[in-house]
């Protein structure tokens, strides 16, 4: 099939995140980055992340996860996404944001976290500040959220396994009187949407532009507003 006139990137194709998990699974990095340039070239940088990044690193997930593709693999994968993602976020995420504040955190041993640093960026482009901890323990997090008093506490979770971690964590931030938003997303999250309500979160997403119609009736404003820093 042909594309459509005008949506043809630098190679002549429409971009395509098969194509894309497809050069990276063949260790082919120069085609990769075509397939980059040509969504860079057709899409928006917040449709790349939807549209090309997002549903890859989904295939490479649920392609290890039924014994199709190696551990290396999906590391390959994620860890080239990870550059890339680098070179878009700098077409719209600002230096400065002056917003409301995120809190963004894994959930126990959670280390694989490129899709809450995702989020992030969809929060930074629509002025929210994302403080990331140095670590992900408990106490950290809830000792960070009594001091800073963010406006949502984001919590990334990809294994089931860490359920009882992530309610841990949040039994502790209402123990200490945190009253505001606490979301949790991850591949366990959307597999398992029920663990929402079963670690006492508020709310999920699926990605940072879902993420950002979900907060809206918890924390209203002009997001947007990057002109000055609110007084």
């Amino acid at each position: 099939m042909r594309a459509a006139p005008g949506s043809e990137g630098v190679s002549g194709l429409r971009p395509s995140y098969r194509r894309y998990w497809l050069s990276l699974y063949q260790r082919d990095v120069p085609g990769a980055e075509r397939a980059v340039d040509d969504a860079l070239r057709c899409w928006t940088p917040q449709r790349i992340y939807l549209r090309l990044f997002e549903p890859a690193l989904n295939l490479s997930g649920t392609l290890w996860a039924r014994g199709k593709i190696t551990c290396q693999d999906e590391h390959f994968v994620s860890y080239h996404t990870l550059r890339f993602i680098r070179r878009v976020r700098r077409q719209f995420v600002p230096e400065e944001t002056f917003g409301p504040l995120a809190l963004a955190a894994g959930v126990g041993q959670e280390s694989h976290m490129i899709g809450l640093r995702m989020v992030g960026d969809f929060l930074r482009w629509a002025n929210w500040r994302v403080h990331w901890p140095s670590s992900n323990e408990r106490a950290v997090i809830g000792e960070l959220a009594e001091r800073l008093n963010p406006a949502a506490v984001l919590l990334s979770m990809g294994r089931p396994e860490s359920a009882p971690h992530a309610r841990r964590i949040i039994t502790d931030l209402r123990r200490r009187g945190y009253g505001g938003v606490i979301a949790i997303g991850g591949r366990a999250i959307n597999s398992d949407p029920s663990l929402v309500q079963n670690v006492g979160a508020t709310l999920t997403a699926r990605n940072g532009a879902f993420l950002l119609r979900a907060l809206r009736p918890h924390v209203p404003g002009r997001w947007g507003d990057r002109n000055r820093a609110p007084a």
